[in-house]
């Protein structure tokens, strides 16, 4: 087994704030979680979500702000034994390990089988946990400059289709800061015999459709300064 490794440059921070969550999760009318094939707003600027995409959008365009995945694909890799106690916690490329006394800082680059040694030291039902989350502006939503979040545990769907797609577009171009891709959410069903069950499945689409170019383009245009108040509001 062996976790995504990258070239990362030093992390810093986003220029903007988060300003709110995209999810694809509620809990139903019994307080149980329950799985949606469509984005849900969270935070003070939902209202603005939904006034541009609707009730129950399944396409959402985004744009990344940034070219280092650290700060805008980020995937986390955590192994915990049967009790739940951290053993090991990494990004792909450097990890943190329990050598039984302290937690020790190890890389890929170093022990290319470093996950499948943590699994062989600490046998677990579990296994390695994933989870990636996104980090983008939504050109579509006007008035209000900031970043949103959209985060998932799909380890065995949503996390490859998402991850190897933003990994593709910064190795062929260079880049990926400014591109526009869709992200999509649909149900898959499950494959295994007698299994009747459905999840919902994210994927990240480049999409730069003159549709898609215009909107973007109508939004920067009608970003209007912020005007200063001067004298007394009435």
């Amino acid at each position: 087994m062996s976790g995504r490794i990258l070239n990362r440059e030093p992390e810093v921070r986003l220029p903007l704030a988060r300003i709110g969550k995209v999810k694809i999760g509620m809990k139903s009318d019994k307080g149980y979680p329950a799985s949606v094939d469509y984005f849900i707003p969270q935070g003070k600027y939902a209202g603005m979500f939904t006034a541009e995409y609707g009730q129950k959008p399944q396409t959402i365009q985004i744009v990344f702000i940034d070219d280092n995945p650290s700060l805008s694909c980020d995937e986390e890799y955590e192994y915990r034994d049967d009790d739940g106690r951290l053993f090991a916690k990494g990004n792909g490329q450097v990890f943190s390990v329990w050598d039984g006394k302290l937690y020790k800082e190890l890389s890929v680059a170093d022990y290319p089988d470093l996950m499948d040694k943590v699994i062989t030291k600490c046998p677990a039902k579990k296994g390695w946990y994933v989870s990636l989350r996104l980090r983008f502006i939504i050109p579509k939503i006007r008035g209000v400059v900031g970043y949103w979040e959209f985060s998932t545990k799909g380890d065995a769907s949503t996390i490859p289709n998402v991850r190897n797609t933003f990994d593709a577009m910064l190795e062929n171009r260079g880049f990926v800061r400014g591109m526009i891709f869709d992200l999509n959410v649909e149900f898959a069903k499950s494959n295994k015999p007698g299994v009747t069950s459905r999840y919902p499945v994210v994927s990240l689409v480049p999409n730069h459709s003159e549709q898609n170019v215009a909107m973007v383009k109508g939004a920067l245009m009608d970003v209007q300064p912020v005007k200063q108040l001067t004298g007394e509001v009435t």
